[in-house]
């Protein structure tokens, strides 16, 4: 199960912006985004969240590795 938009790294709350989709998100958008296949886990480093934009990164080489898999 997918937690939603609220729990996401890439969701800027003071925004209200899914940095992902660099789209500003309504509040049916937020509350029916339990499927995002984006989602990713709030990364904290000492003790802070990291920003949208860090977690932006992270998700975009998360994806290129697993690119990089499978058959050869």
């Amino acid at each position: 199960m997918m937690a939603g938009c609220k729990k996401c790294g890439l969701y800027d709350a003071q925004q209200r912006e899914c940095c992902w989709f660099r789209k500003r998100l309504t509040g049916d958008e937020v509350v029916m985004s339990d499927n995002c296949s984006y989602f990713i886990e709030t990364i904290y480093e000492d003790g802070e969240p990291l920003t949208p934009y860090q977690h932006t990164l992270f998700k975009k080489s998360d994806l290129a590795s697993k690119k990089m898999q499978g058959p050869i």
